[in-house]
């Protein structure tokens, strides 16, 4: 009898049955199992059992005495187990306790023992030793993991009283395997403590020199350095060769000091040397550093004959990564000399924030002759006017001989004495220029490859400068990328970059207008025509003509009826004039101030500007009149009178705060301020007493009166001198009353609104008195009132940790926690304008994106790992960061800003170690939340997305922030109170129940987000039940997950979520959604054979996961060989022409990377006919007539396109086969399988060619099929005899059309089909028998429903052998870090 159908359901039993019929039966009858029962075997088995049930309730009962919290229970023998122990090991002596011991005192123990066995307990030890420790430790973890658990103990403990008692029944032993010893291991720990105590380390210091573009723009340093290490086999010491990657941050002062303790040589009586590294910079060539600034050593030498052109510019190279552009007004445009010098002092281009000093050398071109002579001097008052306001020469108005009554040969040779030393100091002369540009705006980021950006720099002489940077060309094996970079831009950025300056447009020669400013009065006969005269002085004024200025507002005065008072001595003489008939003009503004008061008021400052200050009193005094409520003309008032000598100065401060007390501007608050310090001088009790007047005008509602009662007090406490107070013992005596005046101005900036002046004072207030609550609860107020949530949110949090019970801080936090929730600060707000809209256009298949989580930075292996990462592989793609980056604020930023170093853009979530607060972050966060924000801050200043964002068009990347909760136990969906999970972390909630559920709520604002085809969300802990975790830590399900994240993640429609916390490598698909988790953890968790990798999640195309190496390189067997195959419709095709076809194959084969096959459809021992009585009775109505099969492999795209565009392919073979063939279906697929014909009887290769419609790989379709084929390749039985694969034509990442266009073939001719099913069979008989089986039936309705056309399926004999992975590479060789790898 013989088995006729094949199914996934075959077993054994079946087998039996099948060879043996009934005999595979036999019945046991009644009888012979009460005999079983009854013989000696069994009845000393329950006597063992009874026994051993016996000494272990003894056992139960000793522990319950010693233990009260132990309470047996029936259902501990059917808990799972939390270990799979070993019975013969006996675990209380590897923790050192007795066996009734209680649960704290096996904690205790274990604690105990993993302070010195743990693998971060073993930094300075040798391999050998920390592999020895690493080995005891699993034993002790081990051993916490069984004992600590109750139900798991109770079955151990029964399982070896049963063993003691069998064994006592048959006179023997029981067996205990040698394990670890905890008491013997701390006698052996104490004895060598005291053998190994040894005398400090020294400090070897080494000198390390680079260039000055490494202190630019930082970067990395590897040395190799020998040093002398223990010989643990023959005793001694050997020579070992140790790598030291040394970082050196931008802006590094000089000498910068890096140092590895106990790194250096080791000896026998002293801890191994301290080796400190001292970098300094090296000669440069064109470069000269002085502290943090940089010369440039040549001068830079401009064209010929600049006298003549008013603007200046010039391209300057300063170093490797860095190129100045110059550009602006020439400062010696029309002088009359032959060379001019500029010394320019670019600042923030130098070292860190020093500057970068050039110099310019200008030749002017040939001297102008001059012609000496003395210019008539004006009428005697016009001159006394331009001598008294400083308008005429500066060596005054010379007389003429004849003017002066002389004879006109009088003094003619002294005269020509004077001109000649005139002439010989002019030739002598040398125009020099001094000019400082600072820089202004942020740096703009160019898409570049290598990245660069620009800064931009302005001076006020109208005089500018842009800086193109790219740090990673400062390296000496950048040189031709940054040469191509310049090439590329230098153009482009001379004629462009300054028109982005606003204030470079301003320099620019204007266009001339179209038409006439004043056109529409040009018909206005002349009398008729009113000029602003106002108007025109508003814009003198703005000019810097301020005389121009002063005559229009006299015409318009004049026109008002207004007298212009001319002395401030006059005053008191003109209140006894008859009052004048003033026209006070049209009232505008909010206060109605009348238009007279206004120009009044101008034309006092254009006085203050020219010097005429008693002029300017006048006028402001009759303005303040006209307006009294009108703060302007107050302050003009105070500005005029204190210029104008010590009499008025009293009257000035009483102005100032007349113009507070109507309108509190920051420039009248600090000008007031500024006037009673040096009215008065320091005086704290007066001080103390205009405070109390202050408050009292703030509790009547006088708010500017209050203002300025707050400054005077200011103004009257002692000066605070940062330098004085740091070198003396003493702290400031009124310390808390100037952090008072501080909160109290700051409360009254924020009743009227001005918050940048709150903002101001509340801070001020903060560094008088740290510890004010009050202070700080006030800023909260105005930063809460600027828009600046979180960062009122942090002040809030400090105040009510300074005071538990300050209720303003309370309600602050509180209501700060109602507005993160939306998003809608200032800061949030611009953090999004900001990164959403970057790379929304970005090309689709430029970017990558890859994931990885809990990194541990602060691991010294794991912070080596992510150095090593390649500096160039990956700077256009994306990196998801999901959590658990470091456990303080500064690892988290050391680790983001070396991931964005290696990517074009990094995307971040906090885990729950980042929101620990350590011991050395206890001052600065007052709880967890504040920390978030602190990091979030810390963020957006590096570049890290925290936010969605696009990666490129289409494509979406989405963080959801988020915490563990205790529902996600479904068993036991209630928090456990004994466990201290993120016990560090603190926050304003309860973190159990409403911490999670508000981090869901911070997420919702993003939820309706749309638009996009791919979206890829991802969240530091679990999305849902069911995925893989760390499991050793007890009711560690009750911290690992939250099961909104998922249902938060289906909402925006992702496709692909990431997730840590985990710490288990997982990647499958659940419900339509690809979960992938990628820890890095720690070195304990790392393969055995290979570095942790990294997790690709989009290839650029669509949604993959696939583990990829930090060196760039896919794993082996990630690229695939491609089949090429070709069907033809050859039906009078003899045997002969066949063998002819066969035989030009051969110059195919000889191509590099080809093999290649023609036969008939069938196999070696059927043909079509035949297989279609045999085996495949559908074989001719799938194959649809065709009759021969061309098989083409090939190793690569290159190598298959040389043969498709050959000679002996296009003209040979085609022209020959054209005659023949009536039809022709081509298309070209990945090799999803291993070729293998050797010992096979018939092997055989079935391919169906499959027009699946809206099918797309990362669609929930395409995942169903993929798992019909993962169930066919795990059937019994099929080791060796069956393969399959399905894949999608073409080839990576390019579509069959892209592949097509890549293999230069015009035409296609795949005739619809999208999809390639290829099953390699030893034999027909196998292909039948799987065709028959259930698995094969259920792999055809994943994909009927799909099916846009009839399936082509067609077969052939395999006469290749080839593996589906494509051959490796060699790799070339590749800088990482300055370094061959």
């Amino acid at each position: 009898m013989s088995v006729t159908t094949y199914d996934s359901s075959f077993s054994y039993r079946q087998d039996q049955v099948a060879r043996l019929g009934e005999r595979a039966r036999p019945e046991t009858t009644e009888e012979d199992r009460r005999r079983f029962q009854q013989s000696p075997f069994m009845q000393r088995m329950r006597e063992i059992d009874e026994k051993a049930w016996q000494q272990f309730s003894e056992r139960d009962k000793k522990r319950a005495q010693s233990d009260p919290s132990f309470k047996p229970k029936d259902s501990d023998f059917e808990a799972p187990k939390t270990f799979k122990y070993d019975k013969t090991v006996n675990y209380y002596k590897t923790l050192g306790v007795d066996e009734y011991a209680t649960n704290d005192e096996v904690k205790k123990a274990y604690r105990k023992l993993s302070l010195n066995y743990h693998p971060d307990k073993q930094t300075g030890k040798t391999q050998e030793e920390k592999d020895e420790a690493a080995t005891i430790f699993m034993e002790i973890k081990n051993a916490y993991k069984l004992l600590s658990d109750d139900p798991t103990r109770r079955q151990y403990d029964f399982e070896r009283d049963r063993d003691v008692v069998s064994a006592q029944s048959h006179g023997k032993k029981p067996q205990d395997k040698n394990g670890f010893d905890a008491g013997e291991a701390l006698q052996r720990m104490l004895q060598k403590a005291k053998e190994n105590k040894k005398l400090p380390s020294e400090i070897i210091t080494v000198p390390v020199h680079c260039r000055i573009e490494k202190f630019v723009f930082g970067g990395q340093k590897t040395l190799k350095r020998t040093r002398l290490v223990k010989d643990r086999s023959y005793g001694g010491y050997k020579e070992e060769l140790k790598t030291f990657r040394l970082d050196l941050p931008s802006g590094a002062e000089q000498p910068w000091a890096v140092e590895f303790r106990r790194q250096g040589d080791q000896h026998e009586g002293r801890e191994a040397d301290t080796i400190r590294f001292l970098f300094s910079s090296k000669p440069h060539l064109f470069l000269e550093r002085d502290g943090q600034d940089l010369k440039l050593r040549e001068t830079v030498h401009l064209g010929p004959s600049l006298r003549k052109e008013a603007f200046l510019s010039t391209s300057i190279p300063a170093f490797a990564g860095r190129q100045i552009f110059i550009w602006g007004r020439n400062p010696f445009f029309g002088c009359n000399g032959e060379e001019g010098n500029i010394l320019l002092h670019l600042h923030g281009l130098g070292v860190g924030n020093g500057a970068l000093n050039l110099s310019l050398k200008l030749a002017l071109g040939s001297k102008v002759a001059t012609q000496h002579h003395i210019e008539p001097a004006p009428p005697p008052g016009r001159r006394d006017f331009l001598q008294r306001f400083g308008l005429g020469p500066k060596g005054g108005f010379q007389i003429s001989a004849a003017r002066s009554g002389l004879p006109s040969g009088h003094g003619s040779m002294l005269h020509e004495l004077l001109e000649r030393r005139q002439r010989r100091r002019e030739l002598n002369e040398k125009f020099m220029a001094e000019i400082e540009l600072r820089p202004v705006g942020e740096s703009i980021r160019l898409f570049t490859k290598p990245p660069s950006s620009l800064t931009f720099l302005t001076s006020s002489l109208g005089l500018f400068a842009v800086s193109l940077d790219c740090p990673a060309c400062g390296k000496k094996q950048a040189a031709s990328d940054w040469d191509r970079l310049k090439a590329r831009l230098n153009t482009i950025l001379q004629a462009t970059a300054f028109l982005l300056l606003p204030q470079a447009r301003l320099v620019m020669p204007p266009s001339l207008l179209p038409r006439s400013v004043y056109d529409d009065r040009i018909a206005l006969s002349r009398p008729d025509r009113s000029m602003p005269w106002k108007i025109i002085g508003d814009q003198a004024f703005k000019e810097g003509s301020y005389w121009i200025a002063c005559a229009a507002y006299a015409k318009r005065l004049e026109e008002l009826r207004v007298r212009l008072p001319t002395d401030a001595g006059l005053e008191d003489a003109e209140e006894n004039k008859e009052e004048e008939d003033v026209d006070l003009g049209e009232r505008r503004g909010p206060d109605l101030v009348p238009e007279a008061a206004k120009v009044l008021s101008n034309r006092a400052a254009c006085l203050v500007k020219v010097g005429d200050f008693a002029a300017a009193v006048s006028h402001a005094r009759r303005a303040s009149k006209l307006a009294p409520r009108w703060a302007r003309a107050w302050s003009r008032l105070g500005q005029a009178a204190w210029n104008l000598g010590e009499s008025f100065r009293q009257e000035a401060a009483d102005a100032y705060a007349k113009s507070v007390e109507m309108d509190p501007l920051i420039s009248a608050v600090l000008a007031l301020q500024e006037a009673v310090r040096q009215l008065h001088g320091p005086n704290p009790n007066a001080a103390h007493a205009v405070k109390e007047k202050g408050n009292e005008a703030i509790r009547g509602g006088e708010l500017g009166l209050a203002v300025a009662l707050y400054t005077q007090a200011i103004a009257q406490l002692p000066p605070l001198v940062t330098a004085d107070i740091e070198r003396s013992d003493k702290p400031d005596e009124h310390a808390l009353l100037r952090g008072v005046l501080f909160t109290n101005r700051s409360s009254a900036f924020c009743r009227i609104r001005n918050w940048d002046a709150a903002v101001a004072d509340g801070k001020e207030a903060i560094a008088a008195q740290p510890g004010l609550s009050s202070a700080h609860s006030q800023l909260g107020v105005a930063l809460l009132g600027s828009g600046f949530h979180q960062e009122a949110y942090i002040q809030f949090a400090k105040g009510v940790h300074l005071n538990s019970d300050h209720k303003p801080s309370i309600k602050g936090r509180n209501i700060c926690l109602k507005e993160m929730v939306v998003w809608k600060s200032a800061s949030a707000t611009a953090r999004y304008k900001k990164r959403f809209w970057l790379d929304l256009r970005r090309t689709p298949g430029t970017t990558r994106v890859f994931a990885l989580s809990d990194l541990h930075f602060d691991q010294k292996y794991n912070e080596d790992w992510a150095h090593g990462i390649d500096d160039l592989a990956f700077l256009d793609d994306v990196l998801i960061v999901a959590g658990n980056v470091a456990d303080t604020k500064v690892g988290v930023m050391r680790a983001l800003t070396t991931l964005k170093s290696k990517f074009r853009g990094v995307f971040y979530t906090f885990g729950n170690h980042e929101m620990q607060i350590m011991a050395s972050e206890f001052a600065r966060y007052p709880d967890s939340l504040t920390k978030m924000n602190e990091i979030f801050t810390a963020c957006d200043e590096l570049g890290i997305d925290v936010f969605p964002a696009p990666v490129c068009e289409g494509v979406l990347v989405m963080p959801l922030l988020s915490w563990c909760s205790a529902e996600f136990d479904q068993e036991d969906p209630f928090p456990d109170p004994n466990a201290k999970f993120n016990s560090r972390c603190t926050w304003p909630m309860d973190a159990d129940v409403q911490l999670w559920k508000y981090m869901m709520k911070l997420n919702e604002q993003f939820l309706d987000i749309r638009g996009f085809d791919t979206v890829i969300t991802f969240s530091h802990f679990l999305p849902r039940q069911g995925l893989p975790f760390d499991k050793t830590r007890k009711n560690a399900i009750k911290a690992v997950g939250c099961d909104m994240i998922d249902e938060q993640a289906r909402a925006v429609k992702s496709k692909l979520h990431v997730y840590g916390h985990g710490r288990v490598r997982y990647a499958q698909m659940h419900a339509g959604v690809r979960y992938v988790s990628a820890p890095i953890g720690f070195e304990a968790d790392w393969p055995k054979d290979h570095a942790p990798r990294l997790m690709m999640v989009h290839n650029g195309r669509s949604l993959c996961m696939q583990e990829w190496g930090t060196d760039d390189e896919p794993p082996l067997g990630y690229t695939k060989r491609l089949l090429h195959v070709v069907v033809f419709k050859m039906p009078a095709l003899r045997e002969a022409e066949m063998r002819k076809f066969q035989n030009m194959l051969q110059k195919f084969v000889n191509f590099p990377g080809i093999l290649c096959s023609f036969d008939r459809i069938g196999s070696r021992g059927l043909d079509k006919d035949s297989l279609s009585k045999d085996a495949w009775p559908d074989i001719m109505q799938c194959s649809q007539d065709m009759s021969h099969v061309l098989t083409v492999v090939a190793d690569s795209t290159d190598a298959l396109k040389a043969v498709l565009t050959s000679e002996a392919y296009c003209r040979e073979w085609s022209a020959s086969l054209a005659p023949h063939a009536r039809k022709i279906v081509s298309f070209t697929s990945p090799l999803g399988l291993d070729l293998v014909h050797a010992k096979k009887r018939d092997p055989m290769l079935v391919m169906h060619g499959l027009q699946l419609k809206e099918v797309k790989e990362d669609s929930d379709e395409y995942g169903k099929m993929m798992k019909a084929i993962e169930a066919i390749s795990k059937l019994p039985g099929i080791d060796g005899k069956i393969a399959v694969s399905l894949q999608p034509l073409g080839s990576g990442r390019y579509s069959h059309e892209d592949l097509l266009e890549q293999l230069d073939v015009k035409e296609s001719r795949a005739a619809g089909i999208t999809h390639c099913f290829a099953v390699l069979v030893d034999e027909p008989a196998s292909y039948k028998m799987l065709a028959q089986s259930k698995t094969y039936g259920k792999w055809k309705a994943s994909y009927e429903p799909y099916l846009a056309g009839k399936v082509l399926a067609f077969c052939m004999p395999v006469d290749i052998a080839a593996t589906a992975s494509a051959p490796k590479d060699v790799p070339k060789t590749k800088q990482t870090n300055g370094v061959k790898k």
